[in-house]
Order: structure tokens, then C-alpha cells, then sequence
């Protein structure tokens, strides 16, 4: 039996193997992407943190708009594939040899696709396509920027009775670096405030468990000795009782 494509006629012999009853130049007309015909992607203005999945995401990048375009967009673009079991909808990294390149135009309010790829495994020759999306940028504060704004805190880490100026300056940059370290991994971990006090520092922390994680280095890098209080401030939405902790770290 001759088997021909059911759209245009052509004979499998001639034009095949065919493919879901389509010819080869056919069933290259089907869509490689399936892309969302807007992208909004969410910064924060203050320190171009991105959203992506419903969570903030860090970036340190040159361009940071054109970056977090293209996560956006990769995290909408879907790969289609053509198999025995039917039509597929994979991720980009779900798709063997596939080639894509995303191109963000902020100034355009555009973002261009193009990919290279095959929508089946019998398929002779890849696919190109390009699509372009509208680019919707929206500026908002994340939730880390909104906490240190507001310096919200959890924890006071006070410290107190410094042997010498010198002490103190060490003790400062020790903690101060420690911050910036766990920062870097979660941002909710930040210094709210710092001030002043008789016989030394108030250092006003975002989370309890970044003042233990300090007064633990303290006590094993200084030798402080460490004491920790808890204060009744009030109840949670959902009942529970809020504290707010005091851990006092002494120098000598």
C-alpha cells in the first residue's frame, strides 16, 4: 500500500518517513515553542532581585534586566515534541540538541526567541522558528528590601566590655563579614541597625538564628562569654507567641 500525506499528497517514498500522517516539509509547520504572548518579569528597584516561580531570586550580573528576561522566559517557554504516546510540552533542558537563544529588548518592550531543534525523532532536518513576545518590566521592593527599610528585627546582639579599641574594631569586622557571607547564601540574614551603647554595640538582627550563628563564632573566635534572653512582644496571626531575643556577649 502507497502511503501519501494527508495534507498535501505527496508520497511517503518521495517525501516520507512520514510523520503523524504528514509529510516531512508538512510536519516541519508545526510549532517548535509554545511561548506566552506577554512576559512580565518583576524587579525589585532596589536591589534587582528578580521573581521567578513566585520566589525573589539574587542576581549579580552587568545586565540585569536583560537576565532576568531570559530566566523568565525560559521558566515560560515550552518545547513541543511529537511521540508514539502523543504530543509532549518539555522544558528546554528536557530536549536533547536543542539550540536557543533568548534576546530580551527592554527598550522595545520586546523579547525575542529563536530556537533550532526537531519536534520528532524521525525528523530529518531541524527546525528553526523565531517568536517574539511582549516585555512587561514592573518594579516593586522584594521582601528583604521591604525588612531592612522598615529594620525589622528579630534579635539584639549586645556587646559589651571590649579590652581595648583594637578589640572592638576586630570583633566589628569579624561579625560584619560573617553577616555578609550568610547574606550571600539568604538574604534574609542582614544587619537591621547598629548603635551606639555605654560600654559598646547593639547590633539589631533580622533572624534569632543569625545572632546564635554569631555569638557561637564570638565565643569560639573571642573567647566571649554568652548569655541569651527572650521578651514577650507579642502573638502571631495565627496565635503563637512572639519573642524577641537579647544575647549578651562579654569580652572579658
Amino acid at each position: 500500500m502507497r502511503r501519501f500525506c494527508y495534507k498535501c499528497g505527496a508520497l511517503e517514498k518521495d517525501a516520507g518517513p512520514l510523520l503523524l500522517g504528514l509529510c516531512q516539509r508538512c510536519f516541519s509547520d508545526l510549532p517548535l515553542l509554545e511561548l506566552p504572548p506577554e512576559i512580565e518579569v518583576v524587579l525589585c528597584r532596589d536591589c534587582g532581585a528578580f521573581r521567578l516561580g513566585g520566589r525573589w531570586q539574587r542576581q549579580s550580573s552587568q545586565e540585569p534586566i536583560k537576565d532576568a528576561a531570559r530566566q523568565v522566559v525560559f521558566d515560560s517557554l515550552r518545547v513541543v515534541s511529537y511521540t508514539d504516546s502523543g504530543r509532549l510540552l518539555l522544558r528546554t533542558v528536557e530536549v536533547p540538541k536543542l539550540q536557543v537563544e533568548v534576546e530580551p529588548r527592554p527598550e522595545e518592550g520586546l523579547v525575542v526567541v529563536r530556537a533550532l531543534g526537531r519536534l520528532h525523532s524521525l525528523q530529518k532536518n531541524p527546525k528553526f522558528e523565531e517568536l517574539a513576545s511582549k516585555l512587561n518590566l514592573k518594579y516593586t521592593t522584594c521582601e528583604t528590601c521591604r525588612l531592612k527599610r522598615a529594620k525589622h528585627h528579630e534579635a539584639i546582639l549586645q556587646l559589651r566590655d571590649f579590652p581595648s579599641s583594637e578589640k572592638r574594631l576586630q570583633v566589628q569586622r569579624e561579625l560584619e563579614k560573617l553577616v555578609a557571607q550568610l547574606g550571600e547564601s539568604d538574604p534574609m540574614n542582614f544587619i537591621a541597625d547598629i548603635k551606639e551603647q555605654h560600654g559598646g554595640l547593639d547590633y539589631y538582627l533580622s533572624t534569632v538564628g543569625l545572632g546564635r550563628r554569631i555569638a557561637a563564632q564570638l565565643k569560639e573566635r573571642f573567647g566571649a562569654t554568652v548569655f541569651e534572653s527572650a521578651k514577650l512582644i507579642g502573638r502571631t496571626r495565627d496565635g503563637r507567641k512572639k519573642y524577641r531575643v537579647s544575647i549578651l556577649a562579654r569580652f572579658m
